[in-house]
C-alpha cells in the first residue's frame, strides 16, 4: 500500500496556481510520491499536468464539485483532465445535500445519479468513487444509507473516511472488510477527544486503532492511503502531514 497526502489538508495553500506549485514542491520534499487532488483554486489543468510528471507525482484520485460531474459536457472535460493527470479515479467528496436531500427518497434520487455518472466514467476506462462522512451512517427503515450506497450502487467504489466511520458510530474495520476490493483509496485520519470535543488529528495521536486498520488494509489489499486532517491542527499542516507520514511509514 502506498502512502499518500489528500491535499484538502493543505487548502490554504493551494489558492492560486503558484500556489499549487508551490505546495506540490513543498509535498514531495516532504517525502510524499502520491498525492489527491482536492480543493485547489483555478489552475488550467495543462498546467497541473506538467508539475505531476516533473515531480513524478502518482494522482490516486481526486475530489471533483458535483455540478462538473452532473453536467454531460463538463463530465467529459472532466476525464479527459484526469487522464492528462494519470488519474483513473475521479472521485465525489460528499452527496450534494441541495439537490439530494438527506432522506430515503433523496438517497434514492442520488443512487439512480450516480450510477447513471459512473457508467459514463467506467466507459472512458476510468472509475467512480465516493467518499463519506457521519451522515451516511443515518438509517431509514433499519438500514443505513451507507449500506444503500454499497447494495445498490454496485460498480462504485468507496474512497471510504476512518475517521467519519468512526464518527457515525460503526467499526472502520469492519466496512474495510465488507468493501473488500471496492477500496482503491482510504482516507486515514484520527480522532481525538478534548475536553469532551471531538478534534480532528495527527495519525496516532488520536483514538483509532492503526494496528487493526492497517492490518485491515494489508488484508484487503488497498492500493493507496493517502493522510488526510480537515482541522484542527496544533502545528503547522504541512508538519502535521509529516509527522502522520512518519508515524505510518514504521507500520504500513
Amino acid at each position: 500500500m502506498k502512502l499518500g497526502a489528500q491535499l484538502y489538508s493543505v487548502r490554504d495553500y493551494t489558492k492560486t496556481p503558484a500556489d499549487i506549485e508551490a505546495t506540490l514542491r513543498r509535498v514531495k520534499a516532504l517525502g510524499f510520491d502520491v498525492i489527491q487532488i482536492s480543493g485547489f483554486g483555478p489552475c488550467a489543468p495543462e498546467l497541473l499536468a506538467g508539475w505531476v510528471k516533473e515531480l513524478g507525482l502518482d494522482v490516486c484520485v481526486t475530489h471533483v464539485p458535483w455540478a462538473r460531474l452532473a453536467d454531460p459536457a463538463d463530465l467529459k472535460k472532466l476525464i479527459a483532465e484526469h487522464k492528462q493527470w494519470g488519474c483513473s479515479h475521479i472521485g465525489l467528496g460528499m452527496r450534494p445535500g441541495d439537490v439530494f436531500p438527506n432522506s430515503h427518497e433523496g438517497y434514492t434520487r442520488f443512487i439512480k445519479k450516480a450510477n447513471e455518472i459512473g457508467k459514463q466514467i467506467q466507459d472512458e476506462g476510468l472509475t467512480f468513487g465516493y467518499h463519506n462522512h457521519d451522515l451516511e451512517f443515518e438509517k431509514w427503515d433499519g438500514v443505513r444509507a451507507i449500506d444503500r450506497l454499497i447494495d445498490e450502487c454496485p460498480d462504485l467504489y468507496f474512497i471510504l473516511d476512518t475517521f467519519w466511520v468512526q464518527a457515525g458510530g460503526a467499526n472502520p474495520v469492519k466496512y474495510i472488510k465488507k468493501l473488500n476490493g471496492r477500496i482503491k483509496v482510504i482516507h486515514f485520519k484520527d480522532y481525538r477527544i478534548v475536553k469532551q470535543v471531538r478534534q480532528f488529528a495527527e495519525i496516532g495521536e488520536g483514538n483509532l486503532d492503526w494496528d487493526e486498520i492497517i492490518a485491515a488494509t494489508k488484508e484487503t489489499n488497498i492500493p493507496y492511503a493517502v493522510i488526510e486532517q480537515d482541522a484542527d491542527f496544533l502545528i503547522d499542516p504541512f508538519t502535521s502531514l509529516a509527522q502522520s507520514l512518519k508515524f505510518l511509514k514504521q507500520r504500513v
